[in-house]
């Protein structure tokens, strides 16, 4: 699905918190939505779903001519198009593995509410490598195995574009690689936002940078995870190397220059 941002924005409690974005994430692949908290990447995520209306500029999906703003489709239309995987609740609801993965059929179900492809659960449960969970409880999963289980819920919609607000949240090191790279590999369109910009660095093909609400850059991880982007977006020092198998970014973080104690002002000058 082709995704146009042109001039995106919106105020949460009277204050911009995404303020006039432009951004064209390729087709087909995976972008990193990027910036420190408070960047504006969740409210631009709900943005993209729908969910919210934007204030100013629009959300497109499709190409050229048949380009639409995704506030004018149905919600019908909308739920079978995009998929969202917010962050996590804390909900305990009293469901299956199964049972949660099948919410993502509600927008295919007739209104005698069976489903023309009710296989579509067990290929989601296999594809997020979660087929084992199927009959636990929901309530008995781990934080890991219920991050599986919710990107198979949003696999179940069959959607043209996928949206991940931080996916790698209670993932080990091994089931965070195996998950973006799962995700990059899909073939679908699909924007996530990420904290750690090495796995965006590795796994992304594009990433769109925020700072403050506004668009700080876009590109290619290698033309955008600079050094000098890295000190203003994320005020941190560090170097850019290059990985020694994939060629991809590397970011190696500096500590922060410890602080001097001011010195003593000498008797009499106080």
């Amino acid at each position: 699905m082709d995704l146009t941002l042109s001039g995106v924005g919106t105020r949460l409690g009277g204050r911009w918190v995404v303020d006039g974005v432009d951004a064209t994430p390729p087709p087909g692949r995976l972008t990193g939505l990027l910036g420190p908290n408070g960047a504006g990447k969740t409210t631009l995520l709900r943005l993209v779903a729908g969910l919210l209306t934007p204030e100013r500029g629009a959300v497109l999906v499709g190409a050229g001519a048949s380009a639409a703003p995704v506030a004018a489709m149905g919600r019908r239309e909308r739920a079978r198009r995009i998929a969202l995987l917010e962050q996590e609740s804390s909900s305990s609801v009293p469901l299956t593995v199964r049972e949660v993965v099948a919410l993502g059929r509600i927008p295919y179900r007739s209104l005698w509410g069976t489903d023309p492809d009710d296989e579509a659960v067990d290929r989601a449960l296999h594809a997020a490598d979660a087929a084992h969970l199927a009959g636990r409880a929901w309530s008995s999963l781990s934080g890991g195995e219920r991050q599986r289980v919710h990107v198979a819920r949003a696999l179940a919609q069959e959607p043209e574009l996928l949206l991940l607000d931080e996916p790698t949240n209670h993932l080990d090191v091994s089931a965070q690689l195996a998950l973006l790279a799962f995700v990059r590999d899909l073939g679908t369109t699909t924007v996530a936002a990420l904290h750690d910009l090495n796995l965006a660095a590795a796994f992304c093909e594009h990433v769109v940078v925020l700072s403050g609400g506004r668009l700080a850059a876009a590109g290619h991880p290698r033309e955008v995870l600079r050094p000098a982007l890295l000190r203003e977006v994320y005020g941190v020092d560090a170097d850019v190397l290059e990985h020694p198998r994939t060629g991809r970014p590397v970011i190696a973080f500096h500590e922060p220059a410890p602080r001097t104690a001011p010195a003593p002002v000498p008797a009499g000058e106080a």
